[in-house]
């Protein structure tokens, strides 16, 4: 993974980033109390209508059911005092998205600062590198974002990024069958 503040290649393990001495106790410093999680989608910001929270809450709990993978939806106004990267990493962590495995996907949609960002677990960074989440963000889910349709946006990242685990999970079911005859 990379570290939320500076970038630097670093493993979800250790404590700090060896470069610029991040941890996630200086965010609990800068940071409220984490917000009560409700679901796979959490509109903090109130910007989708409960048909989107319903569409997008039905794919994220199919994927979750296929693969065991938690793929949670976030929006907030803003993350000040933090950049988004930070923000979604720290509440991906308070969370305990995915379990202790770490199995699970958090997008970020941050209002005031114009982001979505994404935290991939370190289970599923064999499946999808959080570079190649950023890139399917970025080709896939931005342009509904520039015009408004939050909705159509967050459940196109939900889609694509559940279908690429779903394929990695069929792959290995059918590996595990394969070894049988």
């Amino acid at each position: 993974m990379k570290c939320p503040s500076c970038g630097t290649e670093i493993s979800d393990r250790v404590e700090a980033c060896p470069d610029c001495h991040f941890t996630l106790a200086l965010l609990d410093s800068r940071l409220p109390p984490p917000p009560v999680r409700s679901g796979y989608v959490n509109d903090f910001a109130r910007v989708l209508s409960k048909e989107e929270v319903l569409r997008i809450e039905q794919r994220c709990h199919e994927i979750f059911l296929k693969t065991q993978a938690e793929l949670i939806v976030v929006t907030v106004l803003r993350t000040k005092p933090v950049k988004p990267s930070e923000y979604v990493f720290w509440l991906a962590n308070r969370w305990d998205m995915g379990g202790t495995e770490n199995r699970g996907i958090m997008i970020l949609l941050a209002l005031e600062e114009r982001r979505i960002e994404s935290e991939v677990g370190y289970s599923l960074e064999p499946v999808i590198t959080d570079e190649e989440s950023f890139q399917i963000l970025q080709r896939h889910v931005v342009p509904f974002l520039q015009k408004g349709n939050y909705g159509e946006g967050l459940y196109q990242a939900v889609n694509i990024l559940g279908q690429i685990i779903e394929g990695t999970q069929k792959a290995r079911e059918l590996k595990w069958w394969k070894k049988l005859f």
